[in-house]
């Protein structure tokens, strides 16, 4: 964004512009009295995305490798930085488990009931988590909740009415359908995998 005017008594808002003998479009922000043009996804200034990059691929490898030694039907769920392991797999993760070392793992809870519905879908004895619904949803029925909506600064923009912040209630649908691979009738997930050896035609 850059600065490109002073508009003091216009309010809040986003234009699209659409410019005579030119393709394409462009976008003016009205924000606090001052107009500013979107030039640009460019990087921040000393910004360096390799570093997160390769500490999000570090991380990856790391519970890949505690997969690894979790053994193969001991670990039940996996997330960005967490295992669910059945008894086995914790016997086996007992040399990993520290939670006073940087990086070590610790055992967040123990339970005799796990229902997993996808991801970041499951619930355990004492919690229950799922993706995009708040702790204070209200559950209407199986997979559908009625929750606040709080707008993001893009969206108070975009309504045009930028001096009012409008707090709604929605309903949400979940669609627990599971696209990552083969659901066997016992509940165990068969990964899709890619046929390296498969050539597609080139298209030009």
């Amino acid at each position: 964004m850059g600065k490109i005017g002073n508009c003091p008594d216009e309010p809040d808002r986003v234009e699209i512009c659409f410019q005579a003998g030119h393709s394409g479009v462009k976008q003016i922000r009205y924000l606090l009295g001052e107009i500013f043009e979107l030039v640009g996804y460019g990087e921040c200034f000393n910004s360096f995305p390799a570093i997160a990059a390769h500490v999000a691929a570090y991380g990856r490898m790391y519970l890949y490798n505690l997969m690894k030694i979790t053994g193969e039907g001991n670990y039940l769920y996996c997330d960005t930085d967490s295992l669910i392991v059945n008894e086995t797999g914790l016997k086996n993760l007992r040399s990993q488990i520290d939670d006073r070392l940087l990086g070590g793992l610790k055992v967040e809870e123990t339970t005799n009931y796990l229902n997993i519905r996808g991801l970041k879908d499951y619930s355990t004895e004492t919690k229950e988590v799922i993706k995009g619904i708040r702790k204070n949803a209200v559950k209407l029925q199986d997979g559908v909740y009625e929750q606040q909506q709080w707008p993001s600064f893009k969206g108070v923009l975009r309504s045009n009415e930028a001096n009012i912040y409008k707090i709604k209630k929605i309903i949400k649908n979940l669609n627990r359908e599971y696209t990552k691979g083969t659901v066997n009738p016992d509940g165990s997930i068969v990964p899709f995998v890619l046929d390296e050896t498969a050539r597609l035609p080139l298209q030009f």
